[in-house]
């Protein structure tokens, strides 16, 4: 089984993304990664200059001889267009 998410924006949206995001079948390995992202990102910071979106990429592969995943989750600070 093979899994790949990517996602990037306002926290908030990451978030939605990740918690809707197809399994695509894999529901052991990609319901774990799926696990540890969400608990990463409800752990963000939330004080004054924090970040206040990410990106999210998680991958991975297992099969009866190989197991592996991929998991960033990187900062990003979105600001609003200006006009």
């Amino acid at each position: 089984m093979s899994f790949s998410v990517r996602t990037e924006g306002l926290l908030a949206d990451v978030v939605e993304t990740v918690t809707s995001a197809d399994n695509q079948g894999d529901t052991e390995q990609f319901e774990a990664v799926r696990a540890f992202i969400l608990a990463e990102l409800a752990a963000w910071p939330t004080e004054p200059g924090a970040p206040n979106g990410a990106l999210v990429e998680m991958a991975g592969h297992h099969d009866p001889t190989s197991r592996n995943v991929t998991v960033v989750i990187r900062p990003l600070r979105i600001v609003p267009a200006e006009d």
